[in-house]
């Protein structure tokens, strides 16, 4: 049974009241992404985490209520923050070293040699019971998708792209967000509480006005 007009109205402005004018996501929200469709993808979550926020603020949520808000301001504005660490690495810091080793490493690669050279050489290709394999190093690329996200905060933070603190509350919210099976959040003993949710509002502007002046100071030098 949906909400009665009045209601929905009443809701709807109360929730809406509350959110920055479009001129603020211009000026304000990651302005330096030039992936149109990813930047608006990113205004849209950071939208609908604080609609669903308000709403929540609204019923006073308590216990497992306040648990459900908390837990969904983390998810999703951490999703944004990882968002953003990609794009800025990737895009605009990829030929660095400190990316560079993230993305590439080396390798043993296996080699196979003819039989009768390997026989040749069989007493020299064993040691404590165990066959040596022949095999030489190769620099080979890394699936994206599996470099840890605590790394690239790290990178970032090499790179002189954020703080200290920043970089430590980054990956923090991230073994937060990362507990979405409830067994790992048992297992971890891990509280959550209106602050970590505020934590991770407030990191997401925090982490567009750390990288715009950092990206200015690297597009100035």
């Amino acid at each position: 049974m949906a909400f009665s007009k009045e209601l929905t109205v009443q809701i709807t402005q109360y929730v809406y009241g509350h959110l920055p004018k479009e001129e603020w996501y211009e000026k304000n929200f990651f302005p330096f992404i030039q992936d149109v469709e990813l930047r608006n993808r990113l205004i849209v979550e950071f939208k609908n985490s604080r609609v669903i926020y308000k709403i929540f603020e609204g019923l006073q949520a308590k216990n497992e209520l306040l648990l459900a808000q908390i837990k969904t301001q983390v998810v999703m504005y951490v999703s944004i923050q990882e968002a953003v660490i990609n794009y800025v690495l990737y895009n605009f810091f990829e030929k660095e070293d400190v990316v560079q080793n993230m993305l590439y490493q080396e390798r043993l690669c296996e080699i196979s040699i003819p039989i009768v050279k390997k026989e040749k050489l069989q007493k020299y290709l064993e040691h404590d019971g165990k066959e040596i394999l022949t095999c030489f190093k190769q620099r080979k690329s890394v699936d994206r998708t599996k470099i840890r996200y605590e790394k690239k905060v790290l990178a970032c933070f090499e790179l002189n792209l954020i703080e200290e603190k920043m970089k430590d509350d980054l990956i923090n919210l991230y073994s937060y967000r990362n507990t979405i099976h409830i067994e790992a959040e048992i297992k971890k003993n891990l509280k959550y509480d209106l602050e970590m949710g505020e934590l991770a509002y407030r990191r997401v502007e925090g982490l567009s006005t750390q990288l715009q002046e950092s990206l200015k100071v690297y597009s100035n030098s």
